[in-house]
This record gives C-alpha cells, sequence and structure tokens, in this order.
C-alpha cells in the first residue's frame, strides 16, 4: 500500500505538470488520470489475487517445496518460513527438527521422561487452575506465541472461555488484518484474516473468539523499522484499552513483544510502552515447547517430569528467565510460563495433540497418484478460501492420514501444486458427517 500510494502520488504530480493549464495536452488531462487510474486498480487487483494464492494451502505447498529443494543453501529466515509452512500444513515434527538458528544446528528434540530426576525447584501449577486465577485479578494479559509452534495457538483458544467467563471483553491479535466487525460479521476467517491466521489451529482459535463474543482486532505494522513498529502496536492497544473503562483484554503477541521491561541492546518492546500508555501494568505469559534450541527446555522438562497437558510456572522462575532472557533489565522477565508436553507425532499419522479428547479424529486414505497433496477439511457452508479446520500435507507415497477436528460437519478438499484436485479418497473412520468434494 506504500509503494502503491508513493506511486499514485508520482503519477499525479507528472501528470499535473505535463498536462498543466495552458498546455497543447491539456484537454487530454482526464483521459491520462482514467488510464493510470485503471492501471493502478487492476495491479492492486493482480498484487492481491497473487498474495491469497501464495496465502493458500497450494502456496504454503509450493513454499515447502521450493525451500525443502534448496535446503543446503537457504538463509536462517527462509528456514524460520520453511517451518512456519510446514507446521501450518501440519508437519509439526518436520517443522521442528529444522534449526532455525544457528546454536540449534546438530540438536534434537528433547525425550519424554518416565519420571522427573527430582522434585522441582519452582511452583508447577495445572494449566486451567493458573489461568482462571489470573483471569480473576488481571485487566490486561498479553500471550506470546512462537510462530511456527501450532499447539501454542491451540493452547491459548483453550483459555478464551477461562477469560471471558472472567468478563474479558476483547481479544486482539498481531496478525489480524481485517476489520474485526467484518471478521465477526462473516464468522470465519478466510485468506483475508492475516498471514498466521492461515494455521488451521489460529483458524479454530479465531472461531472461538467470535463464538464467545469478543471484540476482535488486530494492531500491528508492516513496518522494519523496530522503535515505529512497537510504537504502534502500542498505542493502538492502547486507544482500544481506554475506549471502555471496563476494558479487559488478552492481547496475541509473537515472541519479545510481550516483554514489559527493557531489553538491553535492543530496546522497549510493545509491552512496555503499553505498560507506559495504559499505566496497567500488563500480565505477561512465555510459552515453551519441544523445539530447537532445546537445552532449557529438556532440563525443565526432566525436572516437571511427564504430562499430558500443559503446565504454568507462576511465577516465573528468575533464574529460569535468566537464561531464556538474558538481555532483559529486570528478572523475572516474564510472569508465567507455559511448559508444553514434549510429545510430537510422526505424521502423516499419529498426530494426536494435547486437546485430542475435545477434537474428533478422522482417518482416511489417499487414493490418487499425485504428490505432495495438502487434505484440508472446511466447515460446511465456508468457501473454499475460509481457513481450514485441519490439514495435512501428503509426500510422496503417503497415503493414510488423519485429521483432528473440532465436532462439526466439515468437507474435504485436497490442493496439488497446481490448485484444487477432485479429492480421491477413503475416509476410514469419523465421529462427524465428512462428504468428499469431488
Amino acid at each position: 500500500m506504500v509503494v502503491l500510494g508513493a506511486v499514485s502520488v508520482a503519477m499525479a504530480t507528472i501528470v499535473a505538470v505535463a498536462f498543466s493549464a495552458g498546455t497543447a495536452v491539456f484537454r487530454y488531462r482526464w483521459i491520462v488520470f482514467g488510464a493510470a487510474g485503471t492501471v493502478l486498480f487492476a495491479f492492486s487487483v493482480m498484487m492481491f489475487m497473487r498474495a491469497q494464492k501464495a496465502n493458500s494451502s497450494q502456496g504454503l505447498l509450493q513454499t515447502v517445496m521450493r525451500l525443502e529443494q534448496e535446503s543446503d543453501r537457504i538463509s536462517w529466515g527462509e528456514r524460520q518460513a520453511l517451518s512456519t509452512a510446514l507446521s501450518n500444513l501440519g508437519r509439526q515434527h518436520d517443522a521442528r527438527v529444522i534449526p532455525c538458528y544457528p546454536d540449534a544446528v546438530g540438536q534434537e528434540l528433547a525425550v519424554i521422561p518416565d519420571k522427573p530426576d527430582s522434585d522441582p525447584p519452582f511452583a508447577v501449577t495445572p494449566w486451567r487452575d493458573a489461568i482462571t486465577r489470573i483471569a480473576a485479578e488481571q485487566r490486561l494479559v498479553l500471550i506470546m506465541e512462537d510462530h511456527t509452534i501450532s499447539e501454542h495457538r491451540a493452547w491459548i483458544e483453550q483459555t478464551l472461555s477461562l477469560f471471558r467467563a472472567a468478563r474479558f471483553t476483547h481479544y486482539f491479535a498481531e496478525t489480524i488484518d481485517e476489520p474485526g466487525s467484518t471478521l465477526k460479521s462473516r464468522g470465519y476467517p478466510t485468506l483475508k484474516t492475516g498471514f498466521y491466521t492461515m494455521d488451521p489451529r489460529f483458524g479454530n482459535l479465531v472461531r472461538t473468539a467470535i463464538r464467545l463474543d469478543f471484540e476482535i482486532g488486530g494492531y500491528d505494522l508492516s513496518d522494519s523499522d523496530f522503535d515505529r513498529r512497537e510504537a504502534y502496536q502500542a498505542a493502538t492497544l492502547a486507544e482500544r484499552f481506554a475506549s471502555r473503562s471496563h476494558c479487559r483484554m488478552v492481547v496475541h503477541a509473537g515472541h519479545a513483544h510481550i516483554m514489559k521491561y527493557e531489553v538491553r541492546n535492543i530496546g522497549r518492546y510493545m509491552a512496555a510502552r503499553l505498560w507506559e500508555s495504559t499505566g496497567v501494568e500488563p500480565f505477561t505469559i512465555w510459552q515453551f515447547s519441544n523445539e530447537l534450541p532445546n537445552e532449557v527446555y529438556a532440563t525443565l522438562i526432566r525436572q516437571i517430569g511427564p504430562i499430558n497437558e500443559p503446565v504454568i510456572l507462576v511465577p516465573a522462575p528468575g533464574h529460569l528467565t535468566e537464561k531464556l532472557f538474558p538481555e532483559s533489565s529486570v528478572q523475572p522477565a516474564v510472569d508465567a510460563i507455559v511448559v508444553h508436553p514434549p510429545r510430537i507425532g510422526q505424521e502423516p499419522t499419529d498426530r494426536r495433540g494435547a486437546f485430542a479428547d475435545q477434537m474428533a479424529r478422522v482417518s482416511g486414505e489417499w487414493l490418487g497418484r499425485q504428490w505432495p497433496v495438502v487434505i484440508a477439511a472446511i466447515p460446511d457452508g465456508e468457501p473454499d478460501n475460509a481457513i481450514p479446520l485441519d490439514q495435512i500435507m501428503l509426500r510422496p507415497g503417503e497415503t493414510d492420514f488423519e485429521l483432528w477436528l473440532p465436532h462439526t460437519d466439515c468437507t474435504i478438499r485436497a490442493w496439488s501444486l497446481n490448485g484444487l484436485l477432485s479429492v480421491n479418497a477413503n475416509i476410514k473412520s469419523s465421529p462427524v458427517r465428512v462428504e468428499i468434494r469431488h
């Protein structure tokens, strides 16, 4: 939009000068204005359609294939893009074994301990108990996610009903790009909603926020300048927070945006500025999962022992945050840390997650002869550009798959590198009504 605005101003200036009153071509100015506007409009539509395609299941599949073919020479940023795309396509294990940082090279994921090494030197609280207490005591809660970890979004979705019961009114996510009123009136997220909301787990989170009648919105700015971006995020959230005296807000942010104390050698993130703007200290929650690098996580999970659901360390242990955030000017750097179970299955089957008891397992077999392919489940009544309830990428030769869905009727769709396919699959078992789209 910035580029298009600059081009529009430049073209208007050129036309105004070249076609000024008194020149021989003055009478053609409106024709030139109309032609220029038409070209700009067509260019905008073309770029929008290209962005929609790139953000689709087909586009994610193309991204994965391209980056995996070049895996020996891609940058660290491209590694993160590959990990994110794989995560969105249901390949959590594949996503997490990618070393996205230099200190992760050569490491392996942590294994599940049979029992704790010793009693942990910190308080470990079941997550529902902790969130219920936090929601009762706070007005402004900031929760971090790692953009490559789908289970972070699944857990935030689980917390929303507890926050709503405690009279929280607003849910804001960094990634949401369209007006919250538009999103709520439509009733479901689409490819237009945002970038990270392409993840089915994020899509289900947004659907839950709509169902619970939260006020919904985004707050991010596409700007590479650190101070401008953090200041914009804080100002946008502060304005919404101050708009209602009874406002209680959950803010869903990526990584360090939730740091409410100054970080040495970097500066003040959104949370620190939001605290200053509102005068309300935010309660900050960090999520911690089995990913690379994992020295701290591996040590932590050995101390906690086997878990099937997330637990919360609250208050956050200072010695732990010193290792995670050594540059924070205050320790502990966050108020609470969510520790997720270490188990990660081997896709395209064995995809059981932490909250599987609330989901419907749909197993099937791909009968087609085209690979790679994405198998997706879209709720009945929603179009193909809606975010799927779940999806899984099948690599060449893979046939058996499983989807984990909310208990709602859905339609199965399939995409190849070239676009939509006629679904050639057999649904082996399903507790919900599943339609095959041919």
